[in-house]
């Protein structure tokens, strides 16, 4: 047996000296690639692209929408609240604001995102930008031809809307003048309201994004197209894909072409259309005003 043992040693001991230099080859082969392929793979992420993504995105900004009056007011105050409470905001994170306040309408002045009606400016819009400091802003405006705006709310006062309103009293005067009387008193009443639109709204700002009247109410496809758009300048990367699919789901139902409204708060076509030609019998000096604020906003003038 130990002749045996002699015997085999020789054998065994180059096969046993081969095997430690190949596994020692072979743990060399492998920390070479760790050393080459390891440092180029990122560590895993401890937390998703999901979970980072702030689930309120008004602890990040603050968010002014702004209607004029006879410039979407109804349909700015649908977008805020169905955009805003898709993303799960409060009511008490939701304020209004406007010019005068009646009884009742201008609530939680310091909350996050706010409904501006009738009072914004250029010179607002600048106070705004201070007291949001470091947050910063975002501002979505509604904007409409400015005699179309005088138009409409000819046609929609002398009918007896909104008879306690302040810009035209005294109380059912509107609703005894004819057209040519009324435009006037209408395109007087409203002239400082549609100078601040103007001046808020006649250049672009970083912080601010034009819903336009014209194209958000012509159809569903343009509606689509521009609370898209808004929806992108709004939040950018602060919603998910999720999250973008529920706000533009949900603001669908301030589309009047897929919801037609139960209000009275649109005008009967006929009426427009007769009132309009009497806009050339404003006073020049007025005409000349709502011209340029026409201009100015970047609507044709005739």
């Amino acid at each position: 047996m130990q002749t045996a043992a002699r015997w085999l040693l020789p054998w065994l001991l180059p096969y046993s000296a081969w095997t430690r230099a190949a596994i020692t080859e072979e743990s060399h082969a492998l920390n070479f690639v760790q050393r080459k392929v390891l440092p180029r793979v990122a560590p895993p992420p401890t937390l998703s692209a999901v979970q980072s993504v702030p689930s309120q995105p008004w602890l990040m900004h603050k968010y002014i929408f702004v209607a004029h009056h006879k410039a979407g007011v109804f349909l700015m105050g649908d977008l805020k609240t169905s955009i805003f409470r898709a993303l799960g905001a409060a009511e008490s994170d939701m304020g209004v604001w406007s010019q005068p306040c009646y009884p009742g309408e201008c609530v939680s002045p310091e909350a996050p995102i706010q409904f501006w009606m009738d009072l914004y400016s250029y010179e607002r819009a600048q106070e705004a930008r201070e007291a949001a400091g470091a947050k910063g802003m975002r501002v979505v405006g509604i904007v409409r031809d400015p005699v179309s705006m005088i138009v409409s709310a000819y046609c929609y006062h002398h009918r007896g809307e909104e008879l306690y309103n302040l810009m035209f009293l005294p109380e059912l005067i509107l609703q005894l003048m004819g057209p040519k009387e009324g435009l006037k008193f209408v395109a007087e009443r409203m002239l400082p309201l549609v100078a601040n639109m103007t001046s808020a709204f006649e250049l672009p700002s970083n912080d601010t994004f034009h819903l336009v009247y014209e194209k958000v109410t012509s159809s569903s496809v343009g509606f689509d197209q521009q609370v898209g758009e808004m929806t992108s300048f709004l939040f950018q990367d602060l919603i998910t894909p999720a999250q973008r699919s529920q706000v533009l789901n949900a603001t669908q139902s301030a589309d009047l072409h897929r919801h037609p409204a139960v209000g009275n708060h649109g005008n009967d076509q006929e009426c427009e259309d007769q009132v309009r030609k009497y806009v050339p019998s404003l006073p020049p000096e007025l005409l000349s005003r709502y011209r340029s604020f026409q201009e100015r906003l970047g609507y044709a003038v005739p």
